[in-house]
This record gives C-alpha cells, structure tokens and sequence, in this order.
C-alpha cells in the first residue's frame, strides 16, 4: 500500500528528516547492541524547537469509509479480549506520556499539556491526525462498549446529557481510567522556517533525534509511568547517525525514573526505513542475533531499556511492512484501526485522498500497534504498582503467544494478551535488564581541583614581604625630605 505523500498513516520515520534521501536499499551488516552514556542525557527544559518553523502542508483530514465499521468493536480490541481485561484493570491512576503529532481533546480524550517542540505550544493541537488517533488507542473513554467504574483516586467526568450524547460506536482505549500527557515532537506540516528545498533534503519536516531525546526526558520527569513513543527514527545500518543522546534518555527515563518506554518497531518504505532480514524458519538462534541488519530503528534499537512493538493483522500474522530487527520484543494489531477525529471527535478509519481521484488511505501500522502495547504496559502498572518498569515489560514479554520459533525478528516473543498479563503467575524477574549494566559506560569522574594552598600561602607571604619594603622605603623618603 502506498500512502499519500504529505501525511503517511504509520510510524513517523525521522531518518531522511535527518540524514537527506536515500532511495538504496543498504546492505546487511554486523552491529553491536548499542552501549549507553549516561553523560550524554540532555537536560530537560520548556519544549521548544531547535529552530523557528513554519506551517508548510494544510493539515491532514481524517475520514469515515465503510470498511473497517466504526460502530463495532475494532478487531484489535476483540483480539485482544479488552472487555475482560478491564475486569482487572483499567488503568486507573497511571500516566501515560504520548510523544507523538499532539493530540486534540475531546470530551472521550482527556488529555493534559506536556509542551510542543514544533511550535513551543502547549501540546494539544494536532494537524497531522496521528497522535489523537494513537491516543484514542491508549485511552479513549468507550461509547457503547460496558466498562467497570473507575476507582475513586481517579474519578471520570460524569457523563454527557442524554440530549447530546453521541451515538454508540466502537473506539475505545485500552486504559480507558488512564491519564493521558501530549507531547508534540513531530509533524509532516511543519518545517524550519530557513528551510532551502533540495534533493538532498527533499523530506525534512519537523522532529528531530534531538527534540526526541529532549521529549523522552521531559515525558519522564513529568512523572509519567509509561511514554508511548509512535516516532522512529530509522538509519542505515553502514552509516549510522550518532544516536547517544535518545539512548541516555531512554536510559534516564526507564531505570531513573522507572517509565515503561514503548516504541513503534517502524515500517518498511517509511521515508528509507529498508526492510531488515527475516529468517525463515523462524529460529531464535538465527533471528536475534545482531549479524544481519540493514536499517537501525530508534529508540527501539535500546532494547535493553525499550519495548519495541511489531504489528499483525486481524488474523496474528506479521504485517510484511512491519520493520523485523533483533530488538523487537512483541507485537500487536496494526490493521483495522479505528480512532477518534481531531476535528470534531467523530470515529474515523482512513486518511482523505491527498489529490482528488485517489483512493483514501486506510489507517495501519507499527504506530497503531505500539499503542495497544501501551495500554496494555498501562493496565499492568495499575494491577501490579510494586512492579519496576522492567519487571512490567517482562510480564508483557512472557505472556504474550509465541511465534512457531519461540520467537522471532518481527513480532519478538508474539502477540500481547493483556488477560494473562494480568493473571497468569509470572516471577516478576530482574529490575533491572541483565545486560544494562554491561552496556553503561561510566561518566568519567568530575576532576578534582588542584591543591593551591601552598601557593597561596607562599603569594600571601610574598605580598607582605612587599608590603614592608614599600613601607620601609616610603618612610625613608620622608626622613631624607625633612
């Protein structure tokens, strides 16, 4: 499927924003897992832009088509048996931080400010449709759809008068009792304001790995519980781009700050997103391995820290277009989404034709999937509060269904089920990753001052030493004067 130029429905690659075009599909090579600075941590601050930007596309609109129906259950939503999760869970009490295109409230979309880094806004302003769509994924109230009452820490705004409330339909999020924070960091409307249009940087929009760094750590000292980052920044793997300042803040924000970060895996043809090897049949030994990988995709390279998400369709089998790594830790549905609008918060499914006579654009993608994670990750850190960030990504982990290998480069360990992520008996397991502490370079140690106390004593000394002659010489003048 080929989406319209100006807005794509999936993931939101930064990599050609970045590095300027690259229509070659680069060859396999042997990477490391990334190692991480914890110098490198960029300071939080207001959001801002690293540079002025200007409005450069009209925002993008999201229709209603027939297909997926808007007024049933999605069919992630029933994959996912969300009715009888919420039954444990409904998320009630947790964070969740959406770094993404923003996210226009609504009266089903209680979302709160956390800063704009395209336009030093507030947060809540969406002209590409994607975040509110991600968002009404994690935590749109449901119309129709019975849910428990929320726990009395965080009561719901009573319900609209039955005079203007709306038809029941089928959006609903996942923690529906979750707070949502919205932190726009990209957007395919924007770009800098002294920006030369060339071929080398035919694509350069708004968002930047720095911003996203600076989003990530701003999104966890505002105390959230779990970050939803639905942006990926995808690079060559022969000509990787200096990522250390998005592995700090991942860092920073999972083990200081103790924030469950899940991230899009991407997909392919996502602005030089190339397609990494896939190894079939499935096998762990050959698919977790490091040794063949085309395209980096970040932050869900940082798997030590992350919970890269990969997207199925309505029958649990990987979406090709799904970008397959060794850091993929799950998946979920990618297809048949259905959110709610930005303009007028009517459920909607597809993109309008950017140009009259083209087909609309069917919503899909690794974004959509990471989504659904999220609110999962969020349903979890309610039931389980004692639970580290980690820990919650692990019992995600080892609940989820298995692919025929046990695991594998595009869905990782399978497809999320929040039921027995909520019930099933799991160890909760290290706090830590195994391999964190392997992968953590030391800071090198502040140097100390130098001791200049006997120089200053000896400079004192001198300085009185001079003192005196000055004084002897002074009072000898004045005797030779009389």
């Amino acid at each position: 499927m080929t989406a319209p130029r100006k807005f794509r429905t999936t993931a939101i690659a930064m990599a050609v924003l970045l590095t300027g075009a690259n229509t070659h599909v680069p060859n396999a090579v042997a990477i490391a897992p990334p190692v991480i600075d914890p110098s490198m941590v960029p300071p939080d601050g207001p959001p801002e832009p690293d540079q002025p930007m200007r409005q450069s596309n009209v925002c993008a609109q999201a229709i209603t088509v027939p297909k997926p129906e808007v007024d049933l259950p999605t069919a992630g939503f029933t994959m996912l048996n969300i009715t009888r999760a919420w039954q444990y869970s409904t998320g009630n009490g947790i964070t969740v931080a959406l770094i993404d295109t923003g996210v226009n409230p609504g009266p089903r979309l209680r979302v709160l400010s956390g800063g704009d880094y395209i336009t030093g806004g507030d947060g809540l302003s969406d002209c590409d449709a994607h975040g509110t769509i991600v968002a009404s994924l994690i935590t749109a109230a449901p119309q129709g759809i019975p849910m428990p009452p929320p726990m009395p820490a965080n009561p719901v705004p009573p319900p609209l008068p039955i005079a203007t409330r709306p038809a029941p339909d089928g959006v609903a999020g996942v923690a529906p009792h979750a707070t949502l924070i919205s932190i726009r960091q990209s957007s395919r409307a924007f770009e800098p304001r002294n920006y030369v249009f060339d071929n080398a940087a035919a694509h350069k929009k708004a968002g930047t790995v720095a911003t996203l760094a600076r989003a990530i750590v701003h999104a966890a000292n505002a105390g959230a519980g779990v970050i939803n980052v639905s942006v990926t920044a995808c690079v060559s793997a022969a000509d990787p781009l200096d990522q250390r300042a998005i592995g700090a803040a991942v860092w920073y924000a999972s083990t200081i700050k103790d924030a469950v970060i899940v991230a899009a895996a991407g997909n392919e043809s996502e602005d030089g997103c190339a397609q990494n090897p896939v190894a079939n049949p499935p096998t762990i030994g050959r698919t977790r391995d490091w040794s063949g990988v085309r395209t980096v995709s970040s932050p869900s390279v940082f798997s030590d820290y992350v919970l890269s998400v990969g997207a199925v369709d309505t029958a649990g089998a990987p979406i090709s277009k799904s970008l397959a790594g060794p850091w993929v830790g799950v998946a979920a549905p990618g297809v048949s989404i259905v959110g709610l609008s930005p303009q007028d918060g009517r459920p909607i499914n597809a993109y309008a034709p950017v140009r009259p006579g083209e087909p609309s654009v069917a919503l899909w993608g690794t974004s959509f999937a990471a989504a659904y994670v999220s609110g999962v990750a969020a349903l979890v850190r309610a039931k389980y509060p004692e639970l580290a960030a980690h820990q919650v990504i692990n019992r995600i982990v080892q609940t989820s269904h298995n692919p025929p290998g046990g695991i594998d480069a595009q869905v990782g360990a399978g497809l999320v089920d929040p039921v027995a992520a909520l019930t099933f008996d799991v160890p909760a397991g290290d706090r830590l990753a195994p391999d964190a502490a392997t992968r953590v370079l030391a800071p090198p140690p502040i140097p100390s001052r130098p001791d200049r106390r006997a120089t200053t004593v000896a400079a004192g000394f001198a300085g009185v030493i001079v003192g005196i002659v000055l004084l002897a010489s002074i009072a000898s003048r004045a005797r030779r004067a009389r």
